[in-house]
């Protein structure tokens, strides 16, 4: 396991750098860092639907990414945590999942938007605008370039910005 060097205790708002990405800290709890990384180098298609369980997108941050993590800062060094899959429009059909990496939904997007500023490009939240219940399994909420809602049809290409939770165990001190 590589340990981050950082020049002082990190707190909300601060940044670092893993696999040539900057992560910014967006909350530090008794779990750990949750962290919001700038956008990946390509962007991606949410998937078929837009219920994220099914994304082509957290595949690939669970599985191909996480892999990439796991190789820098160590497999129990990134947290599990559970998605709540609420829609915006309040439906509750696609329930929860658990996630080692992700996106953002939109009440974190809310919660943590003081330090997040605009990114100049448009990116996927995990929130989907409706369900399939009521006929409506393909718009996404995207966050745009000026910091708003938007929505994509699941198809559309968008940024990725993986978000997860680092164990404190990762960090060290430049002066320790």
């Amino acid at each position: 396991m590589e340990k981050i060097k950082v020049n002082k205790q990190l707190s909300a708002g601060d940044t670092f750098t893993i696999l040539g990405l900057e992560w910014k800290v967006l909350e530090v709890t008794e779990k750990g860092y949750k962290c919001l990384a700038e956008r990946l180098e390509k962007g991606m298609t949410f998937g078929k639907s837009n219920d994220w369980k099914e994304s082509s997108i957290r595949k690939y941050l669970n599985e191909d990414f996480y892999a990439k993590l796991v190789a820098v800062v160590g497999e129990g060094n990134i947290i599990p945590f559970e998605r709540n899959l609420l829609s915006l429009d309040g439906q509750t059909e696609y329930g929860s999942c658990v996630d080692k990496v992700s996106l953002l939904n939109v009440d974190e997007y809310r919660k943590y938007r003081k330090h997040i500023p605009n990114a100049g490009y448009w990116w996927w939240t995990l929130t989907p605008d409706s369900t399939k219940c009521n006929g409506d399994d393909w718009c996404v909420r995207v966050v745009s370039p000026s910091g708003d809602f938007d929505n994509f049809i699941c198809g559309d290409y968008g940024g990725v910005r993986p978000f997860c939770i680092f164990s404190s165990a990762i960090f060290e001190s430049e002066e320790g």
